[in-house]
């Protein structure tokens, strides 16, 4: 897709399996058994799409997957049965590791962040693109880097040490235009420091706004996945998205449906919204 002189490329990364309530929250498995599938363990497949965005001068990504440093146990636990893409899709779209200029984290979830890292022949981990910046919200970093009892399974401290370590880590401080046509919408919600990404370009403007609406499923206000730390902002953000969406045209990006990359929202003569797919 391009907006403007801005290419953006959706990559999926992986996928994984995840408990349907962090999906559907408090929503009872009667109502939405009957549009979601999911296995012997109550678990729903999620996709991991992550951004390419390539400008004049820049070449981001937005979000990371989880890469392949994953122990055994937690690619069990988070029910990742495939390789890492990156290799592939970096080569498919004629790109090496080290044309990234920048990392966007929209968060700094094992899921979202942990793929801009990779195995050493030793074992150990090291930065999977060398001359990337990393950028994310010094609200978020500061909660990844002293977890609670809540969130120590989702934020895995010593990895993200490595990104502080690197020189390389550059923290924003709310809403910020971080290069011409890209900016830096903090939302808050699903984590305190949920950042999403927003690109303008030809006259259009596309959304990327990570969990607080990761899935189709997700596009009712009231339907807030049980992982998020402040549901109350979660719903807000996303009755602010809609009206954005439907009021400016937008598009959105989801980070983690399978059949929606991105889409446009329409009102019914009902008054019902619903996501259309936008190639």
């Amino acid at each position: 897709m391009k907006l403007g002189e801005i290419e953006i490329i959706s990559v999926c990364e992986n996928k994984f399996k995840i408990d349907a309530a962090s999906v559907f929250g408090v929503i009872p498995k009667v109502i939405w058994e009957k549009i979601a599938i999911t296995d012997e363990f109550n678990r729903i497949a999620l996709a991991i799409n992550t951004l390419i965005i390539k400008s004049r001068d820049q070449v981001l990504i937005v979000d990371t997957g989880f890469g392949d440093i994953l122990s055994d146990k937690q690619k069990r636990i988070f029910g990742v049965e495939n390789a890492s893409q990156w290799d592939e899709q970096l080569s498919e779209n004629q790109l090496k590791p080290e044309d990234i200029t920048g990392i966007i984290f929209s968060h700094l979830h094992a899921d979202h962040a942990l793929g801009a890292l990779k195995k050493q022949p030793d074992g150990s981990p090291m930065l999977r693109f060398p001359n990337a910046r990393l950028y994310a919200q010094k609200r978020e970093w500061n909660e990844a880097i002293n977890p609670n009892e809540r969130t120590a399974a989702t934020y895995h401290v010593d990895k993200l040490r490595l990104f502080e370590q690197s020189g390389k880590l550059g923290l924003v401080d709310g809403d910020t235009e971080l290069f011409p046509g890209i900016a830096l919408k903090f939302l808050g919600g699903h984590t305190p420091g949920t950042q999403g990404v927003i690109i303008d370009g030809g006259g259009q403007r596309l959304i990327y706004p990570s969990d607080i609406m990761p899935l189709v499923y997700n596009l009712r206000p009231v339907v807030v996945g049980a992982v998020d730390l402040d549901p109350i902002t979660t719903m807000n953000q996303k009755r602010w998205l809609i009206d954005k969406m439907l009021k400016e045209d937008w598009i959105i990006a989801f980070d983690h449906d399978i059949e929606y990359k991105y889409a446009k929202f329409i009102q019914d003569e009902t008054g019902n919204i619903r996501a259309v797919n936008h190639a």
